[in-house]
């Protein structure tokens, strides 16, 4: 599962930011209540950079159905659960989930799922652990999804399960499967990110590294 995040960290020193360290016991799930016309991730991530107009609000991520930003680092505190210095804050990641008019909401769902079963992975958390904001302060939210909870915890559930499944190798059948094996075997070739692409082109540069390589496994 490949996740592009976006991003727009915000600097220390600012006033919606409380600039201390913590180790994520949860992921708290938000929406945004904006179902203005553009409130997307993007104009989010611009509203905290701007101050949260004036208030002591920031979380980790914003999804919709398009993008993800991120705007602190899973290591660092957030306010967002309204549970003051309680766990919900010093112990979660937030993430916001929008809702704007006109929103794909089912893609968004779906990202934000994808979002939460990486971050499960990264930090060793149970679905157990991923917890809507009204379980630290009681508020109805995440006002979209909440009556719906069960079916996005499952959401999760389904992208993890996924992620624990071993990946087909995409040399796997191919004519070449032996060799392809050998080569990342003893470090020649490691493919890309998204696979060893047997089948792709290789630029001038990529044979350069690969006898690079070979000649120092000569030379040993």
């Amino acid at each position: 599962m490949t996740i592009e995040i976006k991003q727009r960290l915000l600097p220390d020193g600012r006033p919606n930011k409380p600039s201390r360290s913590m180790k994520p016991q949860y992921i708290t799930i938000h929406n945004t209540d904006n179902s203005a016309p553009g409130a997307t991730a993007e104009s989010h991530s611009r509203y905290i950079l701007n101050g949260s107009g004036g208030r002591e609000a920031s979380w980790h991520y914003t999804v919709d159905d398009h993008d993800i930003y991120q705007h602190l680092r899973d290591n660092e505190q957030g306010w967002h659960a309204g549970d003051g210095n309680g766990p919900g804050n010093t112990t979660s990641i937030g993430i916001e989930v929008c809702m704007y008019q006109g929103m794909d909401e089912p893609k968004a769902w779906q990202r934000a799922a994808e979002l939460v079963a990486l971050l499960c992975k990264r930090h060793g958390l149970g679905v157990d652990r991923v917890v809507p904001h009204k379980h630290w302060s009681g508020k109805a939210c995440p006002s979209r999804i909440l009556p719906r909870w069960s079916e996005f915890v499952k959401m999760v559930e389904k992208e993890l399960e996924g992620m624990e499944k071993p990946k087909q190798q995409d040399y796997e059948g191919h004519w070449a499967e032996a060799s392809i094996r050998r080569v990342m075997d003893a470090g020649i070739m490691n493919g890309r990110n998204t696979g060893f692409a047997p089948n792709e082109p290789i630029t001038r540069a990529e044979i350069a590294v690969v006898a690079d390589r070979i000649l120092k496994q000569v030379q040993k």
